[in-house]
């Protein structure tokens, strides 16, 4: 038994204090890898296994005992904890003990003296038994969380209707759903990390799943209050990883729901474009994000300038207008302020011969008496520049130009302040214009784009996995046959088995 790194849990049960002597000194003396629990009867016995806190690898009993004996306690145990083996030393050798002892599922029937070479033996093939039996426990679990983190991530993506209320994986209903989202990959250093430390905060119980470098998303069941949760969700990530993060979240009317909720979520962290200060975004209603944002942005408004998206550019003034109506908080001065800063970032744009002078333009805005004034007068200054590309002089960044940057950088490290810088846009606009012309959130399809090379790489080359990941831009190993898992249903290994042979 040398070399054992596990210690486990035997229950030595017997009304005879030296008997109970014996035993505890030969496992010391032989150095076998047992934590030593100790009863004085079956009735006292029953009572440590009944606690929820107590679990005993081995039980170690006598027969004859007062108020309950070791048969009886067997038969007992054997209903409270399956797995536990059991040995029954005895100083009787009765053929109908050893019947029974059979029929209650006993691992051996040692006779008393006890023989400390027949101890030994019979004590290291338990052992080894014990040890088995957890090491398939454990790959049960591994294979039933890695088929519950697929069957999650297909639900998320629309792909599977497999989440009925009656799935053996699902019994539990989920009630809601929360899409955590970081600019960087937080989440592929410290994803696991990450799902521990909230395993440790949250008092609702929940499911947690990993759906790229830069976003996870959490599955609530019975009982959540979720801003409760999210506001928790984002002081972990401050106080414990120094990390700023966004939450939205929504309440789940079934498990079919999935996919729809999940767009929704998507869509309202998307409001973190205008709203850079806030990090949870509540669910549409009263509360829309709008009316409790406390802070406006017209980075937006330089992106769509900058890269001549003057289509875009309307639909964003319509936004911030919108946003500047219903901040109640907000001073004249101030509304009059960001009108005069638009102002200033239209106009230099417009050709020199075009621009008004920036002096008697802040004159009228100040002098304004109502907000439709001011919103007609950017409306008519967008307005020229999207006229001017309707007559072919602009032209716009298209998807195309980000996905041919992502095909020639995926095995390098990209994070959307990498890509966004590449481009000369804030990293909230390269999302939107990706999103808007694809359908598709940028991480998600650098983190599909990589799985998928990886595949390509294990069935066409011999290269070690570490070596396919680190080249498909997972420099964690680990994190990277999570993600493969996830997305194919099975780990690289065995996907290379299969569609090889």
């Amino acid at each position: 038994m040398e070399g054992a790194l596990a210690m486990y849990q035997i229950l030595v049960v017997d009304d005879s204090v030296l008997d109970v002597d014996c035993i505890t000194f030969l496992i010391k003396k032989y150095e076998l890898p047992l934590e030593v629990t100790t009863a004085v009867n079956g009735q006292d016995a029953l009572e440590l296994f009944r606690k929820p806190e107590n679990h005993y690898d081995i039980l170690f009993t006598d027969i004859r005992m007062p108020f309950l004996d070791g048969l009886g306690l067997s038969k007992e145990v054997r209903k409270l904890s399956p797995n536990t083996r059991i040995i029954i030393f005895s100083g009787f050798n009765d053929f109908e003990y050893a019947k029974t002892a059979i029929t209650i599922g006993v691992e051996d029937y040692l006779m008393k003296p006890v023989i400390p070479d027949e101890f030994v033996s019979v004590m290291t093939r338990v052992i080894n038994g014990v040890e088995e039996t957890n090491r398939q426990i454990r790959t049960r679990r591994s294979e039933t969380k890695l088929l519950k983190n697929h069957m999650l991530w297909l639900a998320v993506n629309g792909k599977s209707s497999m989440l009925a209320d009656s799935a053996p994986f699902f019994k539990d209903r989920y009630t809601g759903l929360m899409l955590v989202e970081c600019d960087n990959e937080f989440f592929s250093l410290e994803g696991i990390s990450f799902q521990e430390k909230l395993a440790g905060v949250l008092s609702a119980p929940f499911d947690y799943l990993n759906l790229d470098p830069s976003r996870s998303i959490l599955f609530f069941k019975e009982g959540a209050f979720l801003f409760p949760c999210a506001q928790s969700v984002c002081l972990c990530a401050e106080k414990e990883f120094h990390q700023k993060c966004c939450v939205a979240f929504q309440t789940l009317p079934d498990n079919g729901s999935i996919s729809q909720v999940y767009t929704q979520l998507e869509e309202r962290l998307e409001n973190h474009f205008f709203f850079p200060e806030q990090n949870i975004f509540l669910p549409d209603g009263p509360d829309h994000p709008y009316a409790a944002s406390g802070h406006i942005s017209i980075d937006i408004v330089s992106d769509d300038l900058r890269l001549k998206d003057y289509e875009s550019l309307m639909l964003h003034l319509e936004d911030l207008f919108e946003s500047l109506k219903h901040e109640k908080t907000r001073s004249l001065i101030f509304v009059k302020y960001c009108f005069t800063e638009l102002m200033k970032e239209i106009i230099h744009y417009l050709p020199d011969d075009q621009q008004p002078d920036l002096n008697k333009v802040a004159e009228k805005i100040y002098g304004s008496t109502n907000i439709v004034e001011l919103m007609d007068m950017t409306y008519d200054l967008a307005g020229r520049l999207r006229s001017q590309a309707q007559r072919g002089q602009g032209t716009c960044l298209k998807s195309d130009k980000i996905r041919q940057y992502i095909y020639q950088n995926y095995a390098q490290p990209l994070s959307l302040n990498d890509i966004s810088s590449h481009f000369y846009i804030s990293p909230n606009y390269l999302c939107s214009v990706f999103k808007k012309e694809t359908g598709c959130n940028l991480m998600k399809f650098i983190n599909e784009y990589r799985l998928e090379q990886a595949a390509r790489l294990l069935l066409e080359t011999e290269m070690k996995v570490n070596k396919i990941a680190e080249s498909v831009g997972f420099p964690n190993p680990s994190y990277f046959s999570q993600r493969f898992r996830d997305y194919y249903g099975e780990s690289p290994e065995n996907y290379r088995q299969k569609e090889t042979y």
